[in-house]
């Protein structure tokens, strides 16, 4: 299937998904879909998880289980707040869950100039392709993150299959960043 812009992929997805999704409602945000977990599970599959001390993650919903294996592993989490409004780190030591509401209230604020060297950053997204162009839900948010970030070793999307496709290179842009390995409940696709 062609897409004239990336809004119509995005109201492809949603249309798509929301037999699968669970709350909140998969419109106008990254989707959090029923096997989210399962997909967050296979992160352990990746050396990179491995040898990784430090994971940035977005506060994406279906990223929650990924979050907390962060934790329960000894890495050092370090999360962007809703809408970029500031970065929260939370040692390992805390024993929280990954929600987002108890995140914000383990976590101590700190400043973008003083974020660690970042292992692995991890987001969501509404579409990806297996080329490793994501489409985020149109805020631009995922891409200043990146940006932000100094040397990335590696650049992880969690998604369901339905938001994988084979190539939306033509809706991307020379400032879009590329991930470099997808995780669904099913697979572990490492990009091309």
């Amino acid at each position: 299937m062609k897409f004239r812009t990336k809004q119509q992929v995005r109201e492809y997805v949603w249309r798509k998904i929301e037999p699968f999704s669970t709350f909140p409602p998969p419109y106008n945000r990254i989707p959090n879909f029923r096997g989210a977990e399962r997909a967050c599970e296979r992160v352990k599959e990746l050396k990179e998880w491995e040898k990784a001390e430090v994971v940035f993650s977005a506060p994406d919903s279906p990223l929650r289980r990924l979050r907390e294996l962060c934790l329960e592993q000894g890495k050092i989490l370090v999360m962007a707040k809703p809408h970029m409004k500031g970065l929260v780190a939370i040692d390992p030591e805390k024993r929280v869950r990954g929600t987002l509401k108890e995140l914000l209230r383990a976590g101590r604020e700190i400043d973008w100039r003083d974020l660690p060297e970042v292992d692995l950053f991890v987001q969501g997204c509404v579409a990806v392709d297996l080329t490793g162009n994501r489409i985020g839900k149109g805020k631009g948010y995922g891409d200043r993150e990146y940006s932000m970030l100094k040397n990335v070793k590696c650049y992880i999307v969690v998604c369901h299959e339905l938001q994988v496709f084979d190539d939306l290179s033509y809706l991307c842009e020379e400032h879009d960043a590329k991930c470099d390995v997808i995780l669904t409940p099913e697979r572990v696709i490492r990009c091309r």
